[in-house]
């Protein structure tokens, strides 16, 4: 029989397999690098990698809702079939600060990347939780002042959510719909890694991305050891790929502070971290007996180097992550199981910086490029790094400490206590009689406040000293919270008087504050 030669290429089409769908691209790949993503971008964005050839690993969730409504989609990543070995559980999230705009693009592309097949090394032994767009209301609010200086693109989110709370200040207090929507994830999720994702544009150095663990000094020990660990490698990862990557800081020159520093180190120009306290949200996730880590790309980087580095840290933390699962999974647990066991813990406080380190840190410049009426003055990204050896401070130290009682006590606890409580996963349970105790009492003797408002409050700082346990009697309705749960550590930064970022530091504890401090230290009677 003849074939027309027409027909051939018609029976050649036939016979090729379906076509896949096409390939979505992020806005700032479709743009050149001239833009970022809307919110609508990243949920159409999400949608298309759920049909490529590997879209079976992606579920896709809505984590909560915003003050203006708006839904905060979180995708779980995960190999379909069954895992032979106990995976670990990562969380990252992007646009904390909506005008910091790679990291939700380098998760668009890590998203991609897995509804096509890549990543298998990792996904065997990490369930990944992605959520690209946290300040959603911050991300649309949209202009071309709410990032002067950054290095493209031209307009970006806001910093602020809708009701101007920063996020990254909330996560003790937790009044923002989204805190309490990524509250909720650490408690269901429990992820052994949280990544939050940054750009900074502060000190003029040398590298293409700065990032920090948890800071507070109240970390469990050997998971703030494998934190470093897991940073230095990804360091060594990131710089086989031509990236320069280093703890975030500043350049700053002070005086110490007694916090360890040689006596004639005065007015030293050093490279600083910058904060331990718990209202950031690595530093509270830390808390948890968990891995925490900041990443912090650079603004005068151009836009399209911001997502690359931010895309390679997050993904070579992920493959360290899954190199060390199984130590991973039995260092958080011995962290968890040691608050129960006969060994003391310690709650640190009056913190300040650890002694400093001498290290090289690259310093470099940046160029200015003059705005027009429609684009903002542009910093760059100098590219002349060089290495000055001077003191390094990226860490902190409690100069003063108290074992973790037995058990916490609030005899007339506020209803918002219990809420933030119950928002944090802090175990507790409520007496139904009256019953005998013995407790200490924290005697406060000054009361010290700022004169402007932060947040919407006044911080709280409290002085005074605990007196000798004595017997009393807690009333029926009273809220005692274990000091042996695996929450303690965070816990005790919430509840006891001379934490540094507490419940009572927020003012929630405040009318209940006279002359005693209204929550009790329970010992074993």
């Amino acid at each position: 029989m003849h074939v027309s030669s027409l027909a051939v290429p018609l029976l050649a089409l036939l016979a090729l397999p379906a076509q896949q769908a096409p390939e979505p691209r992020t806005v700032p790949e479709a743009t050149d690098h001239a833009a970022t993503s809307r919110l609508a971008d990243v949920e159409r964005f999400v949608d298309a990698c759920t049909k490529l050839s590997h879209g079976d690993r992606l579920a896709v969730r809505v984590a909560g809702k915003t003050n203006e409504g708006r839904a905060l989609t979180v995708v779980r990543v995960a190999l379909p079939e069954r895992p032979t070995r106990e995976r670990v559980r990562a969380l990252v999230i992007g646009n904390i600060h909506a005008g910091e705009v790679e990291g939700k693009e380098a998760l668009q592309q890590l998203l991609r990347e897995c509804a096509r097949g890549e990543h298998a090394d990792v996904l065997a032994r990490v369930e990944l939780w992605l959520l690209p767009v946290y300040n959603a209301d911050g991300n649309e609010a949209v202009g071309p002042k709410n990032r002067e200086g950054q290095n493209g693109p031209d307009v970006t989110g806001r910093r602020a959510n809708a009701t101007g709370l920063d996020l990254n200040r909330d996560c003790v207090k937790a009044e923002a719909p989204e805190t309490q929507a990524l509250l909720r994830l650490f408690g269901e999720v429990d992820p052994h890694l949280f990544m939050d994702l940054h750009t900074t544009n502060g000190s003029y150095h040398g590298y293409h991305l700065t990032y920090a663990p948890s800071l507070s000094p109240n970390v469990d020990r050997d998971v703030a050891r494998l934190t470093r660990t897991l940073l230095d490698d990804a360091t060594a990862a990131l710089a086989t790929q031509g990236f320069a990557a280093f703890d975030y800081g500043n350049f700053e020159t002070r005086d110490w502070d007694g916090g360890g520093a040689p006596e004639s180190a005065t007015g030293v120009r050093g490279w600083y971290t910058y904060d331990h306290r718990a209202r950031y949200v690595v530093n509270c996730f830390g808390l948890r007996n968990r891995i925490g880590v900041l990443s912090e790309a650079y603004s005068y980087a151009d836009f399209r180097t911001r997502i690359a580095v931010t895309h390679a840290f997050v993904l070579a933390t992920l493959r360290r992550l899954a190199a060390r699962a199984d130590e991973v999974l039995a260092t958080t647990a011995a962290a968890d199981r040691s608050l129960a066991g006969p060994t003391p813990q310690w709650f640190g406080f009056d913190t300040v910086f650890a002694p400093p380190e001498s290290l090289p840190v690259l310093v470099d410049t940046v160029d200015a490029i003059p705005g027009t009426s429609d684009r903002p003055t542009r910093y760059v990204r100098g590219g002349r790094p060089t290495a000055e050896t001077m003191p390094v401070v990226r860490a902190f130290v409690a100069r003063q400490q108290l074992a973790l009682p037995t058990a916490w006590a609030l005899p007339d606890p506020p209803a918002a206590v219990v809420t933030l409580l119950q928002q944090h996963g802090i175990e507790f349970t409520t007496t139904t009689a009256a019953r005998p105790a013995v407790a200490a009492r924290f005697l406060v003797s000054a009361k010290k406040k700022p004169k402007r408002p932060f947040q919407g409050h006044q911080e709280l700082v409290l002085a005074g000293a605990w007196q000798p346990a004595e017997r009393v009697e807690l009333p029926a309705g009273t809220l005692v919270v274990p000091g042996t749960q695996r929450l303690a550590r965070l816990a005790a930064t919430l509840l006891e008087p001379q934490s540094e970022d507490s419940l009572s530091t927020w003012n929630f504890l405040e009318d209940a504050t006279t002359t005693h401090y209204p929550v009790l230290r329970l010992a074993p009677q």
